[in-house]
């Protein structure tokens, strides 16, 4: 009864974890719209700074979400399975895979 209060308790926080990345990159966009249509050359300082807060906000919480989920993996036993290869750009490939559009 107590590994799976705790394996809810896991699941409750990855889906709050989830929704606050939701929440955070749709606020990076916001900040990146309105960068965009910045004319004052004193609120272009205030904009950069905006961005950089967000982007490491994200950076935190996709960080938390993946040692969470590595912490799940190892706990239920399960063995992870294997990743496959990162994807590039058409350009930057020699015979490689590329990224799905």
């Amino acid at each position: 009864m107590k590994k799976q209060t705790a394996t809810v308790n896991t699941d409750l926080r990855m889906l709050e974890l989830r929704r606050e990345l939701w929440d955070t990159a749709r606020e990076l966009r916001c900040a990146y719209d309105r960068f965009d249509f910045i004319t004052d050359p004193g609120l272009i300082e205030s904009g950069i700074y905006d961005i950089n807060a967000l982007k490491s906000r994200y950076d935190f919480l996709l960080r938390k979400m993946k040692a969470m989920q590595g912490r799940s993996v190892q706990e239920r036993g399960s063995v992870p399975l294997p990743m496959e290869p990162a994807c590039v750009p058409a350009g930057n490939m020699n015979g490689g895979k590329s990224c799905p559009s």
